[in-house]
């Protein structure tokens, strides 16, 4: 039981305190969970409402008990209040990184993303968030929510207070936002706008997007929930006025999306959305990309990746445990018990960029100590096997870790100023006997468009379909003859979650626990080297 107010008559005054002042405060006193396994489930808050947490964890505390939100959990950890009367003009709460990975959090309030506190090696120093502003009238509600599940580390919350708002409620707003643009890259669609101006300002704006060009104007006092998942095939997201930007992701190749914005003032019953006119819209199409190679070392090997050692004794290695999300990764290092002199590369296999446009690559990359920044080249000369030195690279640029070990997104690094039919690309570590750093890879995906004048592969002709999709996660495979078969469903990022090997011509495979998304089956027949592709989405 938490002893922050242990005499009854302290707790009474708090609680007037509150009432007279408007203020409130959740120290998650009755969060029920001790241990270090991770849980769902339900506890009522010091404001009456029922809070509710998503695979969250006990054991890691600021003043027990307190809650611990996981990394990369299924479903994604979060907290949940229930709903609390009176409004909420400021707030602030406590945090603290629980283990190595780096704190990310987004906290929102009716929906609304107010803000995102980080802590960067900084293991279990508690911080506090700084005064967040609100001002939203009514019920609310809060919810902390890692920023990337896959990235942001295990963070602690404690002590979330805030202040009450009563201020008056808001006229429609007088005009939409300007601008407003839809741009569409590998997987993603990015939405951007100018804010609106006139003489009531909105509080927030609520984008609607949709694969079918059926959006309908939402209603005044009836608020729409957060839904991320554009994949499904509809999307409804809140930003608060200011935020100029989002970005939606997972998204299948070569389909056309469709979106509308529009400003509203308040919240809950008492929202007020611009309807009138014509709201701005945009419309775009996602490119015909496909995941030309991808590793993550998930299967502990370089394979079908190489490696090629130059110089020293020292050479790549799987590290794993290490990788992104606690998985395997792949390693050089050129200390051993000194800073030795080491040149090794990373080398992918020939890829055929004739078929494609706008080839792009992504990977992480972590690394710590002093020493040369691991470079990223390209060729489409080298023979696949012999000394890489020997041919012709030309220099990439990517944005790399800062240290630390802290895993970071290279970004899109643009491959399209090459051509030819047997692209490589590669890592070139070196070292020396005054500097030797140490370099972490991780889930490289290399993608690209396919052009139209590529025949493409039609997977009925080619000897099997998918169906159904989207699906919630029973799929079924149909071959035009029974034939031993290796099928694997790869994420849109490249990771392989599932393989197996099948002789039926019929084949169901159970994806149900798995995350909403899109992923793709590929199929090969045992002794063959082509691949034969089908999208499908979960939901």
């Amino acid at each position: 039981m938490k002893k922050l107010f242990t005499i009854g008559i302290f707790l009474s005054l708090i609680l007037s305190f509150q009432v007279t002042f408007g203020q409130g405060l959740e120290n998650f006193a009755n969060y029920p969970e001790t241990a270090n396994a991770y849980h769902d489930g339900t506890f009522t808050g010091q404001d009456g409402s029922l809070w509710s947490y998503t695979q969250c964890r006990g054991d890691c505390t600021i003043v027990a008990p307190s809650p611990c939100l996981g990394k990369n959990r299924t479903p994604p950890s979060d907290i949940l209040s229930g709903s609390i009367a009176g409004g909420c003009g400021t707030f602030n709460f406590d945090y603290k990184q629980a283990f190595s990975t780096n704190v990310n959090l987004d906290v929102y309030v009716n929906g609304l993303i107010i803000g995102t506190v980080t802590s960067s090696s900084e293991v279990g120093i508690v911080k506090n968030s700084g005064t967040m502003t609100a001002n939203v009238g009514g019920n609310f509600t809060f919810e902390f929510k890692q920023h990337d599940n896959a990235t942001s580390g295990q963070v602690v919350v404690d002590n979330v207070s805030w202040t009450s708002y009563s201020g008056s409620i808001l006229p429609e707003p007088s005009e939409y936002p300007t601008n407003f643009a839809a741009t569409a890259s590998n997987f993603t669609i990015t939405l951007n706008w100018t804010d609106a101006g006139g003489a009531q300002p909105p509080t927030a704006y609520l984008l609607l997007g949709s694969s079918s060009n059926n959006i309908v104007a939402p209603v005044d006092g009836t608020p729409v929930a957060n839904n991320p998942n554009l994949y499904t095939g509809s999307a409804a997201m809140n930003v608060l006025q200011g935020v100029h930007t989002y970005t939606f992701t997972g998204l299948p190749a070569g389909v056309p999306y469709y979106f509308k914005i529009f400003p509203y003032t308040n919240s809950g019953s008492e929202i007020n959305f611009k309807t009138d006119g014509t709201p701005p819209s945009a419309t775009v199409t996602t490119p015909n990309t496909v995941i030309i190679n991808s590793k993550n070392f998930n299967d502990y090997s370089f394979a079908p990746w190489t490696t090629y050692s130059v110089t020293g004794v020292q050479v790549w290695a799987i590290d794993s445990i290490h990788g992104v999300a606690g998985g395997p990764c792949a390693k050089m290092s050129g200390y051993s018990g000194g800073y030795l002199d080491n040149e090794d590369w990373l080398i992918s296999p020939a890829m055929n960029f004739d078929n494609y446009t706008n080839e792009t690559m992504n990977f992480q990359s972590a690394f710590n100590y002093t020493g040369d920044p691991i470079a990223l080249k390209i060729s489409n000369n080298y023979d696949g096997a012999g000394n890489p030195n020997d041919f012709t690279w030309s220099d990439l640029t990517a944005t790399l870790s800062p240290g630390g070990w802290a895993w970071t997104s290279s970004g899109n690094v643009a491959l399209s100023g090459t051509s030819g039919s047997a692209v490589h690309v590669a890592f070139k570590y070196t070292s020396n006997t005054t500097a030797s750093s140490t370099w972490e890879l991780d889930d490289i995906v290399i993608t690209g468009e396919t052009l139209v004048s590529v025949p493409q592969v039609n997977a009925i002709a080619e000897g099997f379909n998918v169906y159904p999709s989207p699906s919630h996660g029973i799929i079924k495979l149909a071959f035009n003859s029974p034939q031993e078969r290796e099928i694997s469903v790869m994420s849109v990022l490249g990771s392989k979650v599932f393989e197996q090997i099948s002789s039926l011509q019929t084949q169901q495979i159970d994806l149900t626990g798995m995350e909403k998304g899109v992923y793709f089956i590929q199929v090969k027949n045992l002794g063959e080297t082509r691949i034969n592709t089908k999208k499908i989405v979960l939901y």
